[in-house]
């Protein structure tokens, strides 16, 4: 019988997080689930890592390892392999709360597009430095926390996946998509569900460039508000390299 949920970790050259992360899952207070490990070739010893915990995993960890082109198109081929019911995303440096799958679980309605998010714990140095969540009413202008999304199947085979043509910012264009352009069921949950370690390359310039002409696309910004958001991107990254330059 297929499992209720298909959570999807994509990882490379992680073997200094991931372990928290697969400890997260073996945690779960519900356990009707397939954990999917999409590896991108990593060259350190992640891959001996996951062999170790295979085991205890009682069969319901695929690990799959091979060279893709970027973080979205790894999850879509997580999506692909997956045949849960519904798909969450946990990534290799977060881990998500023990009651994570149960709380979801409990939300559920039962519509074919449906998706549940819930609130997220952003950790700095290990240290919780503050919680997020943002209503569905808010996409476009604020973002829901991705890794705290739980996607039905029925969404992504019949709305399609994430758009690969998109470095930083395919789970905004995903999201605003969706909301905006199908009938799907946004259920917030008022739990935690993801605990998120601060930075990544959605901080970046490259994030915020990608993210402006996401939202300008959507009609969430204007001609004018896209361009000075893509002025101030660059600014950022020329204060980024000024720093490394000192350094």
């Amino acid at each position: 019988m297929a499992p209720f949920f298909s959570i999807i970790t994509v990882c490379y050259n992680s073997e200094k997080t991931i372990g928290r992360t697969l400890d997260s899952m073996l945690a779960q207070t519900n356990q009707d689930y397939e954990y999917i490990i999409i590896d991108g070739a990593s060259t350190d010893k992640t891959m001996n890592l996951l062999r170790k915990y295979e085991p205890r995993f009682e069969g319901r960890m695929k690990i799959y390892s091979e060279a893709d082109d970027g973080i979205y198109d790894a999850m879509n081929k997580g999506i692909h392999k997956a045949s849960g019911q519904f798909i969450g995303m946990v990534n290799s440096d977060d881990f998500y709360d023990p009651k994570a799958l149960q709380n979801i679980r409990e939300a559920v309605t039962g519509q074919r597009h449906q998706i549940l998010y819930g609130f997220q714990r952003v950790l700095r140095k290990e240290q919780e430095i503050e919680i997020n969540f943002v209503n569905d009413c808010m996409i476009g202008e604020a973002m829901i926390s991705h890794p705290s999304c739980f996607v039905s199947a029925g969404v992504y085979r019949d709305f399609g996946v994430y758009d690969t043509r998109y470095k930083s910012a395919a789970d905004l264009d995903f999201l605003l998509r969706i909301k905006k352009q199908t009938d799907t069921q946004f259920v917030p949950v008022y739990k935690i569900i993801t605990n998120f370690m601060q930075g990544g390359m959605s901080a970046s310039g490259m994030g915020m460039r990608e993210a402006a002409k996401i939202r300008h696309k959507y009609g969430v910004y204007s001609n004018v508000r896209c361009r000075y958001v893509i002025m101030q991107s660059y600014i950022i990254d020329f204060v980024h390299w000024l720093k490394k330059r000192r350094h």
